[in-house]
């Protein structure tokens, strides 16, 4: 086993201090994971290649487990393995969410520390390298293009723009890529189902006749978990924005396709009672018509401001509330389950008005904010706020007690109460101001005056 090494208070000390560091290489405790996890994979390294027995044991696949790479053979000792998953979950937190994936930063780590011990580099700039490196991938931006299962174009409209949410004919798409990179390789081209090909010199890779393309920032691993977010976002934020929607459109209680994943047409399960048997059964998906009276809703001036404002929320505002909101709103539509869209729907209300209020419960706010935005009418409110409590105690009994007894009708309901709640606050809420500001107002409204108060 391996002595623990002991970091380089020199190194610390030069990297806290220096004032032309970005600020993750001078937080403290990246800094010294990051150096105890190299002094211990290169003294390692050292060791196994040192060691003739270590060397036969692994060409025999027994004993602990090694990394191979440029730097030769490390043995992953207790001691490594924690420096990792400290610096790891360090630099995660610096992250955050969107930017940060465990794995991805874990396999950097190592592929860092190979580099080191095979280039022979000093271990100031191996540190400073290895977290560099981290934060680079982290901080990428991506388009992420995905077929589109949810939107239909009509004729006579090209492409539809919802903050960093585009949807366009994937032979536009191409053409436009075509026009960008003319000698690339790569060819996506319209088609009903996705495909992959080698088709020497092409790649062709196809895609469904209408897709999504979406700018995202994240760590290459998480672009699609975090793309889909942001066209869930898109999609309410639309919805709600419209006003009359042509078709067969998603309505309260339906369930809203996947908007980049086939829908099943059909139903393969068997329903046995005694000598009978039923089986089969379709249903035709909902789709939103994108015709030119959603084109023309898309390109007016507060639309187009409000998006900008929920797509880049300033921190603590209402827009980034209403952002998160929007979000939930789509996967309660998306959900099959009863109870799993009344979580949904009711996850999306508390994002729009639960606050740091701790002299009061968490129902009472939002039933009483809740019937500020549904009605002005003072006689109309104290019923709008015992519904919106009813059916709470119905989210509570789910998340505390795991009861999944919830009926179409609650579930319906609480839809109904979030998206009209959203749909107010979009009309008439100003999104650049605190989240705090807002929820005041809804409290000084309570005691009976309109909302907004003129």
């Amino acid at each position: 086993m391996l002595c623990t090494a002991k970091p380089d208070l020199q190194l610390f000390e030069h990297m806290m201090t220096s004032p032309k560091q970005p600020t993750h290489l001078k937080d403290k405790d990246l800094v010294e994971f990051a150096t105890k996890f190299l002094q211990l994979w290169a003294a390692s390294a050292r060791q196994v290649l040192s060691n003739a027995e270590g060397l036969k044991t692994i060409l025999l696949g027994q004993g602990p487990s090694y990394a191979f790479g440029p730097g030769g053979l490390v043995e992953m000792t207790d001691e490594i393995a924690d420096a990792l998953r400290g610096f790891v979950l360090r630099a995660a937190r610096l992250l955050g969410s969107k930017a940060a994936h465990e794995k991805a930063i874990s396999s950097i780590a190592m592929n860092q520390a190979h580099e080191h011990v095979a280039g022979g580099t000093t271990l100031n700039d191996a540190v400073t390298s290895l977290i560099q490196e981290v934060f680079t991938q982290a901080n990428s931006s991506f388009e992420y293009l995905a077929p589109n299962y949810l939107f239909q174009l009509h004729d006579t409209v090209k492409d539809i723009r919802i903050g960093p949410v585009r949807v366009l004919r994937t032979s536009d798409f191409s053409a436009e890529r075509q026009a960008l990179y003319p000698n690339d390789r790569a060819q996506i081209v319209p088609a009903e189902q996705f495909y992959f090909q080698l088709q020497s010199p092409k790649i062709v890779i196809g895609m469904r006749p209408v897709c999504w393309l979406v700018g995202v920032d994240a760590v290459a691993e998480n672009v699609e978990e975090e793309g889909k977010w942001l066209i869930d976002v898109a999609v309410s934020y639309l919805r709600l924005n419209h006003a009359s929607w042509q078709g067969h459109f998603p309505g309260n209680g339906e369930i809203e396709p996947h908007p980049a994943r086939p829908w099943r047409l059909h139903n393969e399960g068997v329903k046995i009672q005694g000598p009978r048997i039923s089986a089969g059964g379709s249903a035709v998906p909902a789709r939103y018509q994108i015709d030119d009276a959603v084109l023309n809703t898309t390109n007016d001036s507060k639309f187009v401001e409000n998006a900008k404002l929920i797509f880049g929320p300033p921190k603590k505002s209402l827009a980034e509330r209403v952002s998160q909101g929007l979000g939930w709103l789509s996967r309660g539509r998306q959900a099959e389950e009863r109870a799993e869209r009344l979580l949904y729907f009711f996850t999306a209300i508390e994002a729009l008005l639960s606050n740091d209020d701790k002299t009061a419960p968490v129902v009472q706010t939002i039933a009483r904010h809740g019937s500020v935005l549904l009605t002005d009418d003072n006689a109309v409110r104290p019923k709008a706020a015992a519904n919106i409590k009813q059916l709470y105690s119905l989210r509570s009994s789910l998340v505390h007690a795991g009861n999944r007894s919830v009926l179409w009708s609650a579930t319906n309901g609480a839809q109904a109460l979030a998206e009209q709640m959203f749909h107010v606050v979009l009309d008439k809420a100003d999104l650049k101001v605190t989240h705090a500001s807002f929820c005041d107002d809804l409290a000084a409204a309570s005691y009976g005056v309109p909302w907004p108060t003129p």
